[in-house]
């Protein structure tokens, strides 16, 4: 019967999300909330159980024999604020702007500095976490001298989008965030066992640039001596769709300061020096503080923000109800014991790898959180059966990111793909033509450092 209600309740989150019928925040609340009330009825659970199974998720529990403490999603929820509030500001006050000028200055009429400049740009820039940020700023940068030199617009999209799927794995990234809590790990663990193969796929998106650009040179027969400059206006706009971007937010005579707290921050984040949540929040204060000085602008800059860091946040709160009903009232062992069932013995030791491969398609093409809290935390338990590790099936499930950028769930993709002039379909079968390589980079680095068992 648990299997069942498991099953019952899992689908019904992914439909309801996937047709939009409820929220994220109501699909990871409502849906488990009315499933573990038929716990209750059916079983000799208690209302205050299901109560207590939320509790749990969201604050802590502490295991009775061992007096082990785990963590609820209140840990990764705080992260996941104040990290986005964080790096909103510091793209409002200009941080990652001298960055991403030089690239552009540096790009002139060479197209393979151009498509070097474009990689190296979406980096600096996606280092926010936030998709549609990235390709606002990178196509009203860049479209323009695309279009002058005659350069491909889909090769502008592919490598746009690379580096956005690869730091998304970011600490405070969604899917980071979202995979930690749904299998209860650590997330600054899972991110430093992300982190070889993520610095991997960047080396291969910087190098799949550079093919572009020696294609774009062939094709277009350039060479040094005909050498075509671009024009100044169209320079100036590039440069423009950086300055002008909210410049009255813009803070110049604070640069150095940023950069060297931002740089503290990631250093003590790594170093695990303390909690991500302490390190942005205390980050958040002091540069509101030092670039608005004034009371009246802080509060306005927060009105403004919250929304961006309030959405993930109530998300990552509200999986604990899920991940505490599915947990807690024993439907995800129920669930995790019949599909082992179904497992060839011979196979159950190597799945990890398998079903990385296998789950790349729901990462594509269901809503992220359907995903990670109705499918992934369910194999966690099911590779458990098998000596996998937690830790081991959250990183199989991280694998399919490399090609989470062609998702059709994502609303910017579109915005991509117009600008670009494309349609969705040929910038999918575009992106998977040149881009497959980083599954593989996924599958064979993390074999390599062992996080992946094989």
């Amino acid at each position: 019967m648990l299997t069942f209600l498991a099953l019952a309740m899992i689908v019904s989150f992914i439909v309801l999300l996937a047709q939009k019928k409820l929220s994220v925040f109501g699909a990871l609340t409502i849906v488990p909330f009315i499933f573990g009330i038929l716990v209750v009825l059916l079983t000799d659970a208690s209302f205050m159980d299901l109560f207590r199974w939320i509790q749990d998720a969201l604050f802590f529990k502490v295991n009775a024999e061992t007096g082990k403490v785990s963590m609820g999603v209140i840990s990764p929820g705080l992260l996941i604020l104040f990290a986005v509030l964080y790096f909103d500001v510091m793209l409002n006050v200009g941080l990652f702007d001298p960055l991403c000028e030089f690239f552009i200055k540096k790009a002139k009429g060479d197209p393979l500095k151009v498509t070097m400049s474009t990689v190296l740009t979406a980096t600096a820039v996606t280092m926010n976490g936030d998709t549609t940020t990235t390709i606002i700023i990178m196509v009203a940068a860049f479209l323009s001298l695309y279009k002058q030199l005659g350069m491909k617009l889909s090769y502008l999209a592919v490598i746009i989008v690379t580096p956005i799927g690869i730091f998304n794995q970011l600490p405070w990234g969604g899917p980071t965030i979202a995979a930690a809590t749904a299998m209860g790990v650590p997330v600054s663990e899972l991110f430093a066992a992300l982190l070889p193969g993520m610095l991997a796929a960047e080396v291969f998106a910087i190098a799949m640039a550079y093919y572009f650009g020696v294609k774009e040179r062939k094709r277009l027969n350039w060479s040094k001596e005909q050498m075509k400059d671009i024009d100044s206006g169209v320079m100036e706009g590039m440069l423009q769709a950086i300055r002008e971007k909210e410049p009255e937010l813009k803070r110049p005579q604070y640069y150095w300061v940023n950069l060297i707290m931002t740089f503290g921050i990631l250093t003590m984040l790594i170093l695990e020096v303390a909690h991500g949540a302490i390190l942005f929040m205390l980050g958040t204060a002091i540069a509101l503080t030092l670039n608005y000085k004034n009371s009246g602008l802080v509060n306005e800059r927060l009105d403004d923000l919250a929304s961006d860091a309030l959405a993930p946040a109530l998300a990552t709160l509200g999986a604990g109800v899920f991940s505490g009903v599915l947990s807690g009232s024993g439907m995800a062992l129920a669930l995790a014991q019949s599909i082992t069932m179904l497992i060839p013995e011979s196979i159950g030791p190597h799945m990890a790898p398998l079903y990385a491969i296998i789950a790349t398609p729901a990462i594509v093409f269901l809503p992220q959180d359907a995903f990670y809290f109705g499918i992934s935390n369910v194999m966690a338990d099911v590779m458990g059966q098998y000596g996998i590790s937690t830790m081991g099936a959250a990183v199989a499930s991280m694998v399919g990111q490399s090609f989470r950028l062609i998702s059709p769930v994502i609303p910017a993709l579109y915005m991509l793909t117009d600008h670009t002039e494309q349609n969705f379909v040929s910038f999918q079968f575009t992106y998977a033509k040149y881009a497959w390589p980083i599954l593989v980079i996924y599958l064979v680095g993390y074999s390599l450092t062992g996080v992946l068992p094989i």
